[in-house]
């Protein structure tokens, strides 16, 4: 018996269900691999795209979100770092215990690519094998490695997804913004019970105390900034230099995103680099530069200032002073090499390098002032525009931080000027240190008195120089502890910092209904233990 076209029909409508069920599976699944809320985004993106129904549509979802697969899900939490970080060096001891090899650097190669298995980057090469080994050994550095290199994923995963832009979330995500959030609540929680003390005087000062007065408060690195320039001002003055502002900015395929009409939309020229790609790249743009005018003998000195485009994508403002004829040929040679890569694309003579005069009157202290003001905690901008991203400043700055710390951005960097550890070390200096008149003594008053020109005139004219003196101890892993600047010479004359041995105390201030971390070098590690097996296995403890 012949059976008719509607005989067929239950079955075509269960296969179509079964079809779209498995669809929509698929789909669940590959959000699933995304933060809760961006998921949500990437949907209506991938509807507005066609959907499941468009072949496109669902190559750019998988290719969106297949930074999500892997051992962690960029949906982890901390907590889920946290027990990863326990996981990893729990597996890593094994592999020491289990390995059967007595050389440290098979063991250290096995130990990396483990990490590697987590995504984890293993210590750089500078690093000797056996603190090398003890890092991946230990919890702590386990769940440092483990939240920076998932912050990473997650906010280049958002990037490439389009979810980072003007009009959305500028800058980072606020997961991103909500992760700065966190770190900084972790730290001060260990600060506030901390005590600093000094084991010759038997002093004791809380940890907190120390923090508010260094470079870590907002407001000491903004005055130290400003103080800096208008002494770079003070010195252009003086010289009778000229003063010029450079934006330097990477090319297209940075880029996620575009404006157009006023409208941030996809860059097709995107090659999904992240923004720490970007930085390196406009890091060689201008180590290239510097050592071309090092061979011309130019001098050209002042600051520079990395931000964030709305998409995440570094770019450069420099303040650049010096004799006319250094500036001009320094701004050539630095044009050059910003053009070098991609400089023929359309747009790149426009934006890729621009330059503006100083006005008189505007010189670096007015112009950098806003820069610093942004880049720090929006002080004296209130209810001004961050143009970049069309936002009050002040709702702009936790972004720009939040995105600065994850991608491990430096954001100001003088260049061409004396070292600020000389005048940070003459600062702690209390009254005369040499015979008045002395350039030693003179550039530790002007450093007292927050005159950073005339500390960078005794600076030059006496040849001062750095003291360092050398650790006599090892860190917990086993390094030799960097030097440390102890003074400031001139000729002969010598300046040293007040010598007192301070330790930190972690548990000095007891937890409220609860127990101080015990005092140790040591807290919260797996140092000790991982060093016994290491000892046992390759003689490196």
């Amino acid at each position: 018996m012949k059976k008719s076209k509607r005989d067929f029909e239950p079955v075509a409508r269960a296969i179509e269900a079964n079809e779209k069920k498995r669809s929509l599976e698929w789909l669940a699944g590959r959000l699933a691999l995304l933060p809760l809320r961006w998921s949500s985004l990437v949907a209506k993106d991938h509807k507005r795209r066609g959907g499941l129904g468009v072949p496109a549509a669902n190559a750019w979802l998988l290719d969106t979100t297949e930074a999500g697969r892997g051992r962690l899900s960029l949906a982890a939490s901390d907590d889920d770092l946290r027990a990863a970080a326990k996981v990893g060096a729990g597996e890593g001891l094994s592999i020491a215990g289990m390995a059967g090899v007595h050389d440290g650097e098979k063991l250290r190669a096995l130990l990396a690519y483990h990490c590697g298995r987590w995504g984890v980057a293993g210590p750089g090469q500078q690093v000797l094998d056996g603190p090398a080994i003890k890092r991946m050994l230990c919890e702590r550095w386990w769940l440092r490695r483990l939240r920076r290199a998932h912050g990473r994923r997650c906010e280049g995963a958002a990037i490439r997804a389009g979810v980072v832009k003007r009009g959305l979330w500028l800058y980072s995500t606020q997961d991103a913004i909500e992760r700065r959030g966190a770190q900084r609540r972790r730290n001060a929680r260990a600060v506030d019970r901390a005590l600093v003390e000094c084991e010759s005087t038997g002093e004791s000062l809380p940890l907190a105390k120390i923090v508010e007065g260094s470079l870590a408060n907002p407001e000491n690195k903004r005055a130290e900034l400003m103080v800096r320039i208008k002494g770079c001002d003070a010195m252009a003055a003086d010289m009778g230099a000229a003063c010029e502002f450079w934006t330097l900015t990477a090319p297209s395929e940075y880029h996620a995103q575009r404006i157009v009409n006023e409208k941030s939309v996809m860059n097709p020229q995107y090659s999904g680099k992240s923004p720490k790609e970007g930085q390196a790249y406009l890091s060689r743009v201008w180590a290239r530069a510097r050592a071309a005018w090092k061979r011309r003998g130019l001098h050209v000195f002042g600051l520079r200032t990395a931000e964030p485009h709305h998409d995440g994508c570094p770019h450069w403002h420099l303040i650049a002073y010096g004799t006319r004829r250094d500036v001009r040929f320094a701004r050539r040679l630095l044009r050059v090499y910003a053009m070098r890569e991609n400089g023929h694309e359309p747009g790149a003579k426009q934006h890729r390098f621009n330059v503006q005069e100083a006005k008189p009157g505007t010189w670096g202290a007015a112009y950098a002032a806003k820069y610093v003001s942004k880049n720090i905690d929006g002080k004296g901008l209130d209810g001004d525009i961050d143009q970049e991203g069309q936002i009050k400043v002040n709702a702009s700055v936790k972004r720009v931080d939040a995105w600065a710390a994850n991608w491990g951005i430096r954001q100001f960097q003088f260049f061409g000027c004396p070292a600020i550890s000389g005048w940070r070390v003459l600062r702690r200096m209390r009254g005369p240190v040499a015979v008045v008149g002395s350039m030693l003594e003179r550039a530790r008053a002007a450093a007292d008195d927050s005159d950073y020109a005339e500390y960078w005139r005794s600076f030059v004219r006496g040849g001062l120089s750095l003291i360092y003196r050398a650790a006599d101890a090892l860190t917990v892993y086993g390094d030799v502890a960097a030097a440390r600047v102890v003074g400031v010479a001139e000729g002969a004359r010598r300046a040293f910092i007040p010598e007192k041995v301070w330790t930190i105390n972690w548990g000095g201030k007891p937890k409220p209904g609860g127990f101080g971390l015990t005092r140790s070098c040591v807290n919260n590690c797996t140092g000790d233990f991982a060093g016994d097996v290491i000892g046992q296995l390759v003689g490196v403890a």
